[in-house]
């Protein structure tokens, strides 16, 4: 039997899944690393880490086949998207890793735009500049770090620095690079007028091509370090939200992903790229099309937070079961989960995190009920925008790890009211990278082909509750207006 390998690398951990071409999950590993945050606002990570979290993911995997007469044919990835690796002329790592949550780069989005203007940019790049995005962060380096600057012989996305340690070749795919704020959304291509007018070397970045071609082979030496076999054929893979549609079976208009991992997104293909002139969402590119992506930056974030320095548990199960006890709507407790600032609708590094509402009675479990709700409250801003940018929404399918949790799940679909589906598949991006590796290596003629036959949909489904829905829009009314209101005091 034929297996591939789809490795997602996260914010928090990579992940490593052993999926035959039927797309059967054989095995499945993720190894943990922290973000480091050396200074206010900062947020890094060393991609040394990733590598040696990677190696033992590939080799727990591989442990799997032993015994078995099958072969690894195709590995692909998916991986944290905007992050920034410089690399120097030896393809060294240079400093660590800025990855998409770091907040440090405002000054120089203002620089930036005193260059070129917010309107001009956004009409190439489809999107308006936030932090943590590779184009800032460059910036800032280049502004802060002069001597790490002119190190630089080539800037990575972070899930192509693993793939570099397997193949020793450089390079990254559209799905990735659009999201760098450097390159041209719908044309596909770097923005080399874009770089030459911030003085920017185009020579730094990679050669860019599509999450199934073939990137390189895993080299003897990265086999000699993961156990993989020389010569296995590695596709270029794509950015984690894209690659978990993917796995998710979404190609066309009129389905969403609604995805609460670390951070949180709403995702939808469209089949040609959206400007949404008032910037609340982002527009990238799919694969073969693009899609509109809203974002929350701190969405399963908020309840590890409250679960780790507020709570001091780890019993997920007996919170969701203690949660669920507490009525719709928290006893009017309401929280904001902007700790790490907002993205969608407010890009606002500024914005905070904060209970509102907080009385005698409420206690542990109103606390993590109303982390959930903010969560889709916030989501629920981005679906708003998908409506009035009239993006048809016809099926809503649920990922990342809030799936594990029935009453999330609810209160997403009370929230939304909206019927919320799931597929068989746990690994979203990692099936959508395996996907990739199936087609670059023509186990099918075709995404669409693969799709149908390795994406299966479960038969669960969360229906909406309509007396819930209607205590959520009062909520939500609220929900808004608390950031109207303290918007200002944010900034303090």
């Amino acid at each position: 039997m034929n297996y591939l390998l789809g490795i997602d690398l996260g914010t928090s951990s990579v992940k490593t899944c052993l999926i035959d071409q039927a797309g059967t999950v054989w095995a499945s590993r993720s190894e943990p690393y922290r973000i480091n945050s050396p200074a206010k606002n900062m947020a890094e990570q060393n991609p040394e880490e990733w590598w040696l979290a990677a190696k033992k993911t590939i080799r727990y995997c591989l442990q799997k086949l032993e015994g078995s007469r099958g072969e690894i044919t195709g590995i692909g990835f998916s991986g944290q998207m905007h992050g920034l690796v410089a690399l120097d002329k030896d393809h060294q790592v240079i400093r660590p890793a800025i990855i998409w949550c770091d907040q440090r780069s405002q000054e120089q989005i203002s620089s930036i735009y005193n260059i070129v203007h917010k309107d001009e940019l956004g009409r190439q790049t489809l999107n308006t500049l936030s932090p943590g995005f590779l184009l800032p962060s460059l910036m800032w380096i280049k502004v802060n770090e002069p001597f790490h600057y002119e190190k630089i012989d080539k800037v990575v996305l972070p899930k192509d620095y693993i793939r570099y340690r397997l193949t020793g070749v450089i390079g990254t795919d559209s799905t990735d690079a659009c999201a760098t704020l450097v390159f041209d959304t719908e044309k596909k291509k770097w923005a080399e007028e874009l770089s030459k007018r911030l003085g920017i070397d185009t020579a730094i970045f990679p050669e860019c091509h599509e999450p199934y071609e073939v990137a390189g082979y895993v080299t003897q030496s990265a086999a000699d370090e993961t156990g993989l076999t020389p010569g296995v054929p590695v596709v270029y893979g794509g950015g984690d939200q894209p690659m978990q549609a993917i796995g998710n079976g979404i190609l066309s208009p009129g389905t969403i992903s609604c995805t609460i991992g670390t951070g949180g997104q709403l995702f939808t293909p469209v089949n040609e790229p959206v400007y949404d002139r008032l910037f609340r969402t982002n527009t990238f590119c799919h694969v073969n099309n693009w899609y509109i992506l809203g974002a929350n930056l701190s969405a399963g974030l908020s309840l590890k937070w409250l679960m780790e320095n507020i709570l001091f548990e780890e019993n997920m199960a007996e919170l969701n079961a203690e949660a669920g006890k507490i009525p719709v709507g928290s006893d009017r407790l309401v929280y904001l989960p902007y700790l790490n600032g907002d993205r969608t609708p407010h890009l606002d590094p500024d914005a905070k995190g904060m209970f509102f509402g907080l009385q005698l009675k409420h206690n542990r479990y109103h606390m993590v009920r109303a982390v959930m709700e903010g969560v889709a409250f916030s989501l629920r801003d981005s679906l708003e925008i998908f409506n009035h940018l009239n993006v048809p929404v016809e099926r809503v399918i649920a990922s990342g790890g809030f799936i594990q949790s029935d009453l999330w799940m609810q209160i997403v679909a009370d929230v939304f009211q909206k019927r919320i589906s799931t597929t068989l598949t746990k690994e979203h991006a990692c099936m959508g990278a395996a996907i990739m590796a199936a087609v670059g290596t023509n186990a099918f003629k075709s995404i669409e082909e693969a799709v149908k036959v390795m994406v299966k949909p479960s038969d669960r489904e969360i229906e909406p509750n309509e007396n819930n829905g209607k205590i959520y829009k009062e909520r939500y009314e609220l929900f808004k207006s608390l950031y109207i209101k303290n918007k200002e005091l944010f900034r303090n």
